[in-house]
Formats: C-alpha cells, structure tokens, sequence
C-alpha cells in the first residue's frame, strides 16, 4: 500500500515538473510573441545584473533546496514517513520555483528592454534546467527509497 502511495506522489511531482515546463513555454510564448518589445533600451548594468540573478536562481534550484532544508533533514531522519515525503515535496518545489523564477527574469528583461539574445538565454536555462532536474524517489518508510517506476 505503501509503494503504491509513493509511486503516486512520484508520478504527481513528475506532472507538477512539466506543468512548471509548459507554464515556462507560455511565459515565452506570451513574451516574444504577444508583448511588444519596447523601444527604450535597459542599460547594460541593469541587463547584467538581471542575467546574474537569473543564472543563479538556475544554479541555485539544484543546489540551494539541498543547503536550505539540511538542518530539517538531519532532524527528520527519524520522524515518520509522512514528514519525509513532506520534506521532498517541499524541496522539489523549492528547485522548480527556482528554475521559473530564471524563466521570469527572462521575461523581466525582455519586457524592459533588454537585450533578446539575454532573454532568451535566461529562459532557456530556466526550461533546460526544468527538464533536465529530477526529484528523485520519494523516500520509504524506513529511511530506504523505492525505485521511481
């Protein structure tokens, strides 16, 4: 019963990643297609400094969730099933909204101005970065892990 309520939640993080993809693609879309670019142009300190944070925030979804929850986790190692699998879902979530947060940025920029090779750079990464990032198993009940499937 166990396994079949993981294999659930796997199966509802993986839907919740490509529905992050697809909102992505529509921030694009919405972006270069429907929103005009307008005419005055961000500096370049301003277009730098977005890219930067939107880079992070890229870097940051695969690192930062593992650095943000570490302390929860070593204390969650003997709490129950229940606030394990909590605690990956949070995580996961934590990585996902980082990756959209670039793919805004993205956006940001462009609707200020910027450059579009930087936009699209920027949620590029940010889409890439979502397809590529996986959760992982949820964790088993007793701290073990049953194979994504």
């Amino acid at each position: 019963m166990m396994e079949s309520s993981l294999k659930s939640l796997a199966l509802t993080m993986r839907i919740l990643k490509y529905a992050f993809v697809v909102s992505g693609l529509l921030f694009v879309y919405i972006g270069f297609k429907v929103l005009p670019q307008p005419t005055d142009q961000a500096s370049h300190a301003i277009q730098a400094a977005i890219t930067f944070v939107g880079l992070v925030c890229v870097i940051g979804g695969f690192s930062l969730p593992g650095l943000l929850f570490r302390g929860v986790e070593s204390r969650s190692q003997n709490a129950t099933a229940e606030v394990r699998l909590q605690l990956w879902m949070k995580k996961s979530i934590v990585s996902l909204a980082f990756f959209e947060a670039s793919i805004l940025f993205g956006l940001e920029l462009h609707l200020l101005g910027g450059r579009t090779a930087l936009a699209g750079l920027l949620m590029g990464a940010g889409i890439a970065a979502e397809l590529i990032w996986s959760p992982g198993a949820p964790p088993g009940p007793e701290g073990g892990e049953f194979p994504q499937g």
